[in-house]
C-alpha cells in the first residue's frame, strides 16, 4: 500500500527561502555552512529555533528530489519559473501533492475549463480516503488543512488565482529550459501536469 503523508499541513511553500537556500549552494557553502548561518544568524528570518529547524529539514528533503542541473539553471530563469521549481520538488517529495496535481490541476488544464472548485478538491480527497485506509484515518480537520495547503501552493506558484467562489486555473508559461530539462531528467509526470498533457 503506498505510504502518504500529511506533514505538508505544517509547512508553508517558503519560496523566498528555497531561493536564498539554493543561492547559498551555488555560491559553494555546504550544508553544514547554511545550518550554522540558518541557527547562528536567523539567516532565514525565521520566528523561532524550532521553526528554523524545520525549514531546514523540508527544505533539505526539497532540494534532494532535484540535483546540480537544477540549481545551475534556477538563477537565470525568471521569478515564475523558479517558483515552479520550488513546486516540482514539493510534487517529488510528496506523493499526496504530486496525485493532486496531476488527477485534478492537470485535469482541469486538460478539461479546459479554468476553474477549480471546493467540491472538486473535496472529491479528490474522498476518493483517496475509499482508496487508501490510511488517508480514511485521517481527521476530518486534517484533510481540510491539507486541502487548504494545496490550495495556498498552487496560488503561490501562480497556478491558481483565487476568485472567491473559485480558483481560476491558469497555466504555466514553462521555460524552455525548464522544460528541456525536466525531458532530460525523465520528468515526464511533472511535465504532464505543467503542461496540461
Amino acid at each position: 500500500m503506498p505510504k502518504y503523508s500529511a506533514a505538508m499541513v505544517s509547512h508553508s511553500f517558503w519560496f523566498a527561502e528555497f531561493q536564498a537556500y539554493i543561492e547559498l549552494l551555488n555560491a559553494g557553502y555546504s550544508e553544514d555552512d547554511i545550518r550554522a548561518k540558518a541557527e547562528e544568524d536567523n539567516y532565514f528570518k525565521q520566528k523561532t529555533a524550532a521553526r528554523t529547524q524545520d525549514l531546514l529539514k523540508v527544505l533539505k528533503k526539497r532540494l534532494v528530489t532535484l540535483d546540480q542541473d537544477y540549481f545551475v539553471l534556477f538563477p537565470s530563469l525568471d521569478i515564475s519559473n523558479q517558483k515552479l521549481v520550488n513546486l516540482i520538488s514539493i510534487m517529488n517529495m510528496n506523493r499526496l501533492f504530486n496525485e493532486f496535481m496531476y488527477e485534478v490541476y492537470r485535469g482541469e488544464l486538460l478539461l479546459g475549463d479554468a476553474r477549480l472548485h471546493d467540491y472538486e478538491i473535496e472529491d479528490f480527497f474522498n476518493r483517496k480516503r475509499v482508496e487508501n485506509a490510511q488517508i480514511a484515518d485521517w481527521t476530518e480537520e486534517t484533510v481540510e488543512r491539507l486541502a487548504g495547503i494545496f490550495k495556498t501552493f498552487c496560488r503561490e506558484a501562480e497556478l491558481l488565482k483565487d476568485r472567491g467562489d473559485y480558483d481560476e486555473v491558469n497555466r504555466p508559461m514553462l521555460d524552455l529550459r525548464l522544460e528541456d530539462l525536466l525531458q532530460a531528467k525523465h520528468a515526464h509526470r511533472n511535465l504532464a501536469v505543467l503542461l496540461g498533457r
